[in-house]
């Protein structure tokens, strides 16, 4: 367990100071005015989204963005119930904005090169359809191309929309330390997914390198790492707010989960050249060796508990049945506290991560209540995350399909 905790606490050490560094700058970025409004293209593949397009569509046209510079294009990818109705009903009423395409299911990557091909614009960006946009999210994102002429693409800051149940309460958190780690990763140009809910980029990324492709499915995380093959900048804005509905069960959030373990493990297969490489900068240093080595030892850390939990079972139950039951005195005493390297590592890893949520907090302009969800994902999270690291593992290694994962109700809306 030291090398993994140590590991951990370098990382989470280098990512802080790292921010902390670059806070003034980051500061900064929440005041700048835009100096000009590029024509944007938003892009909202749909399947089977009869539930949620319409609010994703309003969110849109809700933007606080020059109307004549904004288009919308809904492509429906083979749905079988209303979606492609509820759209078009938006077409009629916006014809100058919004554009709807039908098309036989082919998969999110081939919907959204459909919209490629429409798109004349200078900037391109996906909305997926159960998600939903800040009116002041685009104009946000689009400060940084006028700011800085280098930068490719924008990742927004995403949470979970309204979370109920436990599942999504443990999404809640995870999200929020997403917003810390993305504007993280983006001040070390090193950002390892560009995510399917409102990243935009420059329409010349894919003239320069190619539309989307299946890549495992998760086409998001591919671009990424075509991009930074490319040496293309990608940034964050940690104030355009963007919200997605989280899956509601433990099987959508597994399922969700294992889809993007197997994806990055086999995009990372695909792109190992990039790996410990000095010309792909930070990413190749230390996004995809760090994120790959926090797989292996999640996997590992997951065998250790249980070995010792199985162990510590099997030794009570033995002198259960040597001695008998025996009650204990519970007494606090300050002598019996531990105060060992591993109890201060992990003290210190656990403040560390505390100060991480806190960050997230206050970059986000959503500031949600963490101590209704902190307990929940505590206790959950480090349970779930073994399961869907080591299955994602055997897939991989197996060449198991992982077509099955997508196609969950859209009550766990894992597509995205």
């Amino acid at each position: 367990m030291f090398p993994f905790l140590f590991f951990t606490m370098y990382f989470q050490t280098f990512l802080m100071m790292s921010f902390l560094e670059k806070r003034k700058k980051i500061k900064h970025e929440e005041n700048r005015q835009i100096e000009m409004y590029p024509s944007v293209t938003i892009a909202i593949p749909c399947w089977n989204e009869e539930k949620t397009v319409a609010a994703t569509i309003k969110s849109l046209l809700a933007l606080e963005y020059p109307q004549d510079k904004l288009k919308i294009i809904v492509v429906d990818d083979g749905s079988k119930d209303n979606t492609y109705a509820i759209a078009e009903k938006f077409q009629t009423e916006h014809p100058a904005m919004i554009r709807v395409f039908k098309k036989e299911n082919g998969g999110k990557h081939t919907a959204m090169n459909l919209a490629l091909e429409h798109t004349d614009t200078e900037l391109f960006g996906c909305l997926d359809a159960d998600s939903f946009v800040k009116p002041v999210a685009l104009k946000v994102i689009v400060s940084y191309f006028n700011h800085d002429k280098e930068v490719m693409a924008v990742t927004p800051c995403i949470h979970i929309r309204s979370p109920k149940t436990l599942v999504q309460r443990v999404q809640a958190v995870e999200y929020l330390m997403g917003t810390f780690l993305r504007k993280a990763y983006g001040e070390l140009d090193a950002i390892q997914v560009t995510p399917g809910p409102f990243s935009i980029f420059k329409k010349e990324v894919f003239d320069k390198i190619g539309p989307y492709k299946k890549a495992h499915n998760t086409e998001d995380f591919e671009i990424t790492l075509r991009m930074h093959k490319h040496h293309m900048k990608i940034m964050n804005s940690h104030k355009a707010t963007v919200y997605t509905v989280g899956p509601a069960t433990f099987r959508g959030f597994l399922r969700q989960h294992l889809r993007w373990a197997r994806g990055f493990l086999e995009n990372a297969i695909d792109y190992r050249f990039m790996f410990f490489k000095k010309e792909y900068g930070n990413f190749g240093m230390f996004t995809l060796p760090g994120a790959l080595v926090f797989v292996a030892y999640g996997i590992y850390v997951a065998f250790f508990l249980l070995y010792h939990t199985i162990y510590s079972v099997v030794a009570y139950i033995s002198r259960l049945q040597t001695v008998g039951i025996d009650m204990p005195h519970f007494r606090f005493d300050l002598f019996y506290v531990q105060t060992g390297v591993m109890s201060f590592i992990t003290m210190v890893l656990f403040t560390a991560f505390l100060f991480v949520l806190y960050i997230g907090r206050e970059l986000s302009d959503d500031k949600q209540q963490i101590y209704k969800n902190f307990p929940i994902f505590m206790v959950l999270f480090p349970i779930l995350v073994p399961i869907y690291l080591t299955r994602a593992v055997f897939d991989t290694i197996f060449s198991r399909k992982n077509e099955w994962v997508l196609q969950d109700t859209k009550q766990t809306s894992v597509r995205h």
